[in-house]
């Protein structure tokens, strides 16, 4: 075949392909099908977007069920926002996803609502759009543009109508997927504590047992159960936890009866404050199914039940002996001047000069005084102040097995702690107590360098 032939042969297949599709449009040209086959405007600008609203229309069924709410998602300094039916944060990567299924809506078909040559028009309830299942708008600052989402067909086509237009176009069914089969729940935040400012109080109530955290600069600090130091390590895992902690799925939303999730009253409750004034409080109500550990929960005033799984509980409602200090005394050694040391009848006195310790007791009556071992002072203090206890306890101080005390004082000479010191007879484990009504019990292999005996003294 020669090359002028093949060139006929082609452009007579391009003209009977125009002329098919402008019958099949009924009278348009070519231009016009090419030019619209966007569905939204250049103007429709994604990054411009800042609400998003989702009616969810749907045929009267003759349920008595109410219709579901309308979801409002809007766009502020902190990201977005779900303020409607309530307001709760929400994740802006699913709400981009729509806007950008919406932005690449391109029409396969158009169909006049009017009809052609005085024909009807398409049957709208037929085809989903009378009443549509779903309505959705976007605002930006140019107006507000609204799809009114209509039935599917095959081959993940959907019908839509834009605005109030005179025509029903067949789109690919992205949009439908994200707003008919996603539930928009999903686009939430899970976070349990939304704000990412600084926490510096915390309260946990755990049936009749009450916790309380609170900050002190960098330190925390225990005020109930006992008022006592805080672990730093623990506290600030636990708060690390509250920062971060998402629940385990959504379970009902609007009104409900509190008391029928084991809300009202809550079984515990952890409240949360932080720096700006602000307080969240999360209640944790009963279990969610028959041989699951999980439970239900609420943030308060957020009419929304959602569940937490047995791990997160276990994160969210830690023992009071693991948030407490476990060391037997909170003082830093550089700000430690003097060690004095009571065992029984006998007194000791350290006393820090430059990088050298001096020791000074009575013994038989006698005054004696001179340097003494600095590494056996560092391991006295090593045990009191830096070594973690093995075990936690909170009750009183067993005064009958008390062995000695031991206070630090500070370059001002005023007592910076003082530590009591009880032991399980001959051989036992060690328990230390300064006045938070607290031990801190350490095994029997620990030593003490406590009697007079322990300390050498060399002459200057």
């Amino acid at each position: 075949m020669s090359i002028r032939a093949v060139i006929t042969t082609w452009v007579v297949a391009l003209l009977f392909s125009l002329f098919a599709t402008i019958a099949w449009r009924g009278g348009e040209t070519a231009a016009d099908v090419v030019l619209r086959t966007a569905v939204l405007d250049r103007e429709f600008d994604v990054e411009t977007i800042d609400r998003l609203v989702i009616e969810h229309a749907g045929a009267d069924d003759g349920s008595e069920a109410p219709p579901p709410e309308d979801l409002v998602f809007e766009l502020g300094p902190e990201g977005w926002r779900q303020t409607s039916p309530f307001e709760i944060a929400a994740e802006g990567f699913p709400i981009r996803k729509v806007l950008i299924a919406a932005a690449d809506l391109a029409a396969s078909r158009r169909t006049p609502i009017a009809g052609f040559d005085g024909q009807d028009g398409p049957d709208l309830a037929g085809i989903g759009l009378d009443p549509p299942e779903a309505v959705v708008r976007f605002r930006s600052p140019d107006g507000e543009r609204r799809i009114q989402l209509g039935a599917r067909t095959v081959a993940g086509r959907s019908w839509i109508r834009v605005d109030d237009d005179d025509e029903v176009l067949v789109v690919g069914d992205d949009l439908h997927g994200r707003l008919l089969d996603d539930d928009p729940r999903n686009w939430r935040s899970r976070r349990l504590f939304s704000s990412d400012r600084e926490i510096d109080g915390v309260v946990i109530r755990n049936g009749d047992a009450t916790i309380r955290l609170e900050r002190a600069g960098r330190r925390w600090a225990m005020t109930a159960p006992v008022a006592s130091r805080g672990d730093a390590a623990t506290v600030d895992g636990l708060v690390g936890i509250l920062g971060r902690v998402e629940h385990d799925g959504f379970i009902r939303d609007g009104d409900f009866d509190r008391a029928r999730f084991g809300l009202e009253p809550a079984a515990a409750e952890i409240e949360v404050s932080r720096a700006d004034g602000t307080t969240e409080r999360l209640l944790i109500g009963g279990p969610s199914g028959l041989v699951s550990r999980d439970r239900f929960a609420m943030v308060d005033g957020i009419p929304m039940v959602v569940r937490l799984d047995e791990a997160t509980l276990r994160g969210l409602l830690p023992s009071v002996s693991t948030l407490v200090e476990p060391t037997g005394s909170g003082v830093r050694p550089a700000d430690v001047k003097s060690i004095e040391i009571t065992a029984g009848d006998e007194f000791v006195r350290l006393e820090r000069n430059l990088d050298r310790w001096s020791v000074e007791f009575v013994e038989d009556g006698v005054r004696a005084s001179g340097e003494t071992s600095t590494e056996l002072v560092d391991a006295l203090m090593t045990t009191l102040v830096e070594t973690r206890a093995t075990e936690v306890a909170i009750q009183a101080f067993p005064q009958p097995l008390m062995v000695a005390t031991v206070v630090f004082n500070g370059f001002d000479g005023r007592p910076l702690d003082a530590v009591r010191i009880a032991r399980e007879g001959p051989g036992g484990r060690w328990a230390f107590e300064n006045g938070d009504g607290v031990l801190r019990i350490l095994p029997a292999s620990a030593e003490l360098p406590l009697a007079i005996e322990s300390w050498p003294r060399f002459d200057p």
